[in-house]
This record gives structure tokens, C-alpha cells and sequence, in this order.
């Protein structure tokens, strides 16, 4: 809970947060704390929500134009792009529903709550989401029965195996005798090819490179994604004459 006060806190006294140059702006015009403001504008706020004829309008609008803001205009004060990934098709798969559960009292106010808590920390709600991604009860099966396949399958060929190396290895001696007595007993009539004093030689030159993308902002000053593909590889063939001496 502290946490999450001392975070709610920066974003209304700190300005190297949008929220608090906004607040301090307000703050400049109408001579009122920004603290006092910040409360002003969040009773609206419910107000609108549970009120209001167009509160999908309103929170839907802010659940989109919040993140947008931090991606393109405020990129040094974005979250995690893990974050993001997680945060977008949650809120398209509630968005589809909304008419059918607009009818709990509250609906927006606490869909904008649940929506905050991706990027409030302690960040609970974002890591279990995470933890039940990565987990696929499907893949892990089956990795298991490959693994305990491969371990039974170990041991059912390592005792012929061991036995058919010894039998090698017997009837291997005695053929190496005879290949001896044969060897010394007919030499080879095979005349011994000579070597060409010049020949064509097929050179293949590989190149390994990678590729950087970095995609920045509309100002052009600040990298917000870099991208890093490969590695490519690259082959170039040519034929060469070598002279041997």
C-alpha cells in the first residue's frame, strides 16, 4: 500500500512526470494546491463514469489516450513494453463486453481501477498475468513423456549395445591379422595417380552480419524501440587457378 501511495504521490508532486508539469501548470492559473486539483478532478471523474450517458465514451477514451501519450510523446516516462503487450488485449477483450456489463453499478470506475494496475506497482496483477502466459500445461507434458522416452529407451539399447561393441572388437582383431598377411602377399597393381601441377579451385567466401532498426520518435530525437535481427548469412562463390610447385 505504501508502495502504491508513494507512487500516486510522484505523479502529482514530481515533475519529471507529465501528470505533475499538468498539475503545476493548473496549479500557476488558478493559484489551488495541486493536490486539491488532483482531488477535483477525480470527482469529476467518478462523477462522469457513474453518472454520465457516454461514461464508455470517457473511459475508454482515457484507457487508450494514456498509454498513446506515454509511447509517443513521453517515451522516457513509459513502463515496461512487457507491460504493454499484456495491457492492449485485455483491455480489446473486456471493450467487447462493455455493453453487457455496463449494467453493474460502478462498471467503468472499476474497469479504469483494474486498468491501473498494470502500471501501479506493486504490479501483482501484471505479473500473474505474465506467470500464466509463460506457463503451458500442454507443452510441459509434453517435454515430460520425451524426456522419460528418451531415458527408457537409453537404457533398453545400452546392454546390446555394450555387447555388440565386444563382439566388434573380437571378430575385429582377427580380421586385422589376415588383412596384414594379405597386404604383405600381393601388393597392389594400381598404377598411383599424379597430381596435376594446376588446377581449378571453387573458393566460397560466407559472411555472417546482423540487422539494426531503431524506431524513433515523431520529433525524430528520441530511439523508442531498437531491433536487432540475424544473424544473416551471406555466400559468395568464385573459382580460382592455383599452381602447385
Amino acid at each position: 500500500m505504501s508502495d502504491s501511495m508513494e507512487w500516486i504521490e510522484k505523479r502529482i508532486h514530481d515533475k519529471r512526470h507529465f501528470t505533475a508539469r499538468c498539475l503545476a501548470h493548473l496549479s500557476d492559473l488558478s493559484g489551488m494546491n495541486p493536490e486539491t486539483i488532483a482531488k477535483i478532478f477525480c470527482g469529476v471523474l467518478f462523477a462522469i463514469l457513474t453518472f454520465c450517458n457516454q461514461a464508455h465514451f470517457f473511459a475508454n477514451s482515457i484507457l487508450i489516450g494514456v498509454p498513446l501519450l506515454l509511447i509517443f510523446c513521453y517515451p522516457d516516462e513509459k513502463p515496461t513494453e512487457e507491460s504493454f503487450y499484456i495491457y492492449f488485449p485485455m483491455f480489446g477483450a473486456i471493450t467487447l463486453f462493455d455493453r453487457n456489463l455496463e449494467s453493474i453499478p460502478f462498471y467503468y470506475v472499476l474497469k479504469l481501477a483494474l486498468f491501473l494496475l498494470f502500471f501501479m506497482p506493486p504490479y501483482i496483477l501484471n505479473r500473474r498475468i505474465c506467470d500464466l502466459l509463460n506457463k503451458d500445461p500442454e507443452i510441459e507434458i509434453a517435454v515430460k513423456s520425451q524426456s522419460s522416452q528418451k531415458k527408457s529407451a537409453a537404457t533398453a539399447t545400452e546392454p546390446s549395445t555394450k555387447t555388440a561393441i565386444q563382439s566388434r572388437l573380437a571378430s575385429g582383431k582377427s580380421n586385422v591379422a589376415t588383412d596384414v598377411t594379405q597386404m604383405t602377399a600381393t601388393p597392389s597393381p594400381m598404377p598411383v595417380s599424379s597430381i596435376p601441377k594446376s588446377s581449378d579451385v571453387k573458393v566460397t567466401v560466407i559472411e555472417e552480419y546482423y540487422r539494426e532498426e531503431e524506431l524513433l520518435s515523431p520529433n525524430g530525437t528520441t530511439v523508442i524501440q531498437r531491433l536487432v535481427t540475424g544473424p544473416f548469412r551471406k555466400e559468395t562463390t568464385r573459382t580460382e587457378k592455383r599452381k602447385d610447385k
